[in-house]
């Protein structure tokens, strides 16, 4: 059996408030190292405390008719016209929420509802879990714990059934129905169903409603705090799936038939079941059609299959390339002679398996490989190649004839790999990679200001930075890529005192904090005033900031390797 890690209903209701509270919970997205909500989260906390939230609101104002309430972050997904809206919550608006749902006797109840939705056969492995206090990389211990409880979990199944059906549900946040947080508070048209109804639940809407300008559909997506009032409403569908299942079985039982093994999986909003007998896997998948289209979703078509061949189909496509195509990818090596043959390798297949966790994989790869050469280039003083512009990109290296070769080999300590493509060549590959997958923006950005801040001709440096702006941000929906651009820019910018950057996390970045990120005309000025903004950008680690883009948890890393070091030399 896969191991699991502890997840947040261990705990009790203050070190579940402290949870949500914190910055890293706030946002799911990544975004610069030099951003923390933390002082702006527990300001709100600390100056709202108990208060009602009727009692905070300013008279005569509605929430629900305001604009900017949050922060909305657009990302061009395709750059084209596909769009996906990621939200920088309203602080006050994402306090209320949590402190509905984590005061002392509404996490009781909430926890006691969990444990309803424990039922035998099905398994959520979705709730937020506990990260441990140095992450390796973003999301680590959630990446981890999906990895064991659904891919681990689906091969280990494969011993046991003979079938696995696959399906997720259609936009799946923007879908839910506020009505159905009452159906599940007073478990509707289950055995324990209850007709008291929840206060809670009443709440719950109420602040969903505020987050969406009225809207009365939907949640919204960037925070652990709205995954978390999702999994109310999906566990909810777990406990009507396993009593219709109970149902059919009993159906079965009056045709003198014994109803199948099964095992259900389900991570949000993607399912996995497996059976042995393909005939009762289709009626579970029907049966899963119906629970679901009674709250209001919908299962995506063309990600539903049945498959027999499990150990193949548990592990993501995207993945299953990667690995297939191994050595060209390995870690000790690639087989591509130079970098241009590697990114394009890595263009084409991020066509046909678009912003997936693999692209990221194979863009540190080859930031390794560059980094490395780089580094190859600075220590070799003897080299001619002392920067990129004068290294041999041919196909091929020949080392002089000379007596004693095999001894000058061994010594050599010129670069063992190729560069192939000039700068501005590879920085178009990168971009070309970043606008048709943006949640891997800052892996290419990364690389190109490795890259640009090995130039030593300052022009060719500025223009190939305007250029890659011009074609990351002159696009509709750029919103994410000027935060990580401005990353690889501040130095620059700070030297100028001009950034081109309209977003407003950007312009905060650049000291201007007149521009309020989020619009609280809603709330009672008592409220609202002392709002640090100011320690949004964190100045310290702002300081720290270079032309190369680093990452929060690779700083962190280091940081703790230098602390551990300097530790052991007292």
């Amino acid at each position: 059996m896969s191991k699991t890690a502890n997840n947040i209903l261990t705990l009790n209701h203050d070190e579940a408030m402290d949870f949500f509270m914190k910055s890293e919970q706030y946002h799911g997205f990544e975004i610069p190292e030099y951003f923390t909500f933390d002082e702006v989260l527990k300001y709100v906390c600390e100056k709202v405390g108990t208060t009602p939230y009727e009692e905070c609101l300013q008279k005569g104002i509605s929430i629900e008719s305001l604009s900017d309430v949050n922060l909305d972050i657009l990302l061009n997904k395709d750059g084209r016209y596909a769009v996906r809206p990621i939200v920088l919550a309203n602080p006050f608006l994402y306090y209320f929420l949590v402190r509905e749902v984590c005061c002392e006797t509404n996490w009781q109840v909430v926890k006691n509802l969990f444990e309803k939705y424990k039922v035998p056969h099905i398994t959520s492995c979705a709730i937020p879990v506990i990260p441990n206090e140095k992450e390796p990389f973003h999301k680590a211990t959630t990446i981890n714990n999906w990895w064991n409880s659904m891919e681990q979990r689906s091969i280990e199944l494969s011993l046991e059934y003979r079938y696995m059906f696959v399906s997720d549900i259609t936009n799946c946040y923007g879908a839910v129905n506020p009505q159905t947080f009452d159906w599940a508070f007073s478990l509707k048209d289950t055995t324990s169903a209850t007709d008291v109804q929840s206060p809670i639940a009443h709440n719950i809407q109420k602040i969903l409603r505020a987050f969406q300008h009225g809207r009365n559909i939907g949640i919204p997506q960037g925070s652990a705090i709205f995954d978390f009032v999702g999994e109310i409403i999906l566990g909810y569908s777990d406990l009507l799936l396993h009593e219709a299942l109970q149902a059919k079985a009993k159906e079965y039982a009056d045709k003198g038939k014994v109803f199948p093994a099964y095992e259900i999986i389900r991570y949000r909003d993607d399912y996995r079941i497996f059976c042995s007998n393909k005939d009762a896997l289709e009626d579970i998948s029907y049966i899963l059609q119906e629970v679901l289209e009674r709250l209001n979703f919908r299962m995506n078509s063309q990600k539903t299959k049945i498959s027999d061949s499990i150990v193949t189909d548990a592990v993501k496509s995207d993945k299953f390339a990667y690995i297939y195509n191994t050595p060209i990818f390995n870690k000790k090596g690639v087989d591509f002679d130079s970098f241009e043959k590697h990114l394009l390798n890595i263009l084409m297949f991020s066509r046909q398996y678009p912003d997936s966790g693999s692209i990221r994989i194979m863009l540190s790869d080859i930031d390794k490989r560059i980094e490395e050469h780089l580094k190859s280039l600075e220590e070799n003083n003897n080299s001619k190649a002392k920067n990129w512009e004068s290294a041999d990109l041919g196909e091929d290296t020949k080392p002089a004839k000379s007596e004693g070769i095999f001894s000058e080999l061994k010594n050599d300590k010129r670069p063992k790999y190729i560069p192939g493509g000039s700068v501005r060549a590879l920085s178009a590959i990168y971009v070309q990679i970043a606008l048709e997958n943006v949640g891997c923006v800052h892996y290419a950005l990364r690389i190109i200001s490795r890259m640009i801040n090995s130039l030593k001709d300052m022009i060719e440096k500025q223009s190939i930075i305007d250029l890659v702006y011009n074609k990351l941000c002159n696009q509709p929906n750029s919103d994410y890529n000027q935060l990580w651009l401005q990353n690889m820019t501040y130095t620059q910018d700070k030297n100028t005192g001009r950034s081109p950057y309209s977003l407003r996390l950007c312009q905060l970045v650049m000291g201007n904090s007149e521009i309020p990120l989020w619009n609280n005309d809603w709330l009672k000025a008592v409220f609202v005033n002392g709002l640090p903004h100011d320690s949004i950008v964190n100045k310290d680690t702002l300081k720290k900031v270079t032309p190369v883009i680093t990452f929060r948890e690779t700083r962190a890393y280091y940081e703790t390797i230098e602390e551990y070091i300097d530790t052991t030399n007292k």
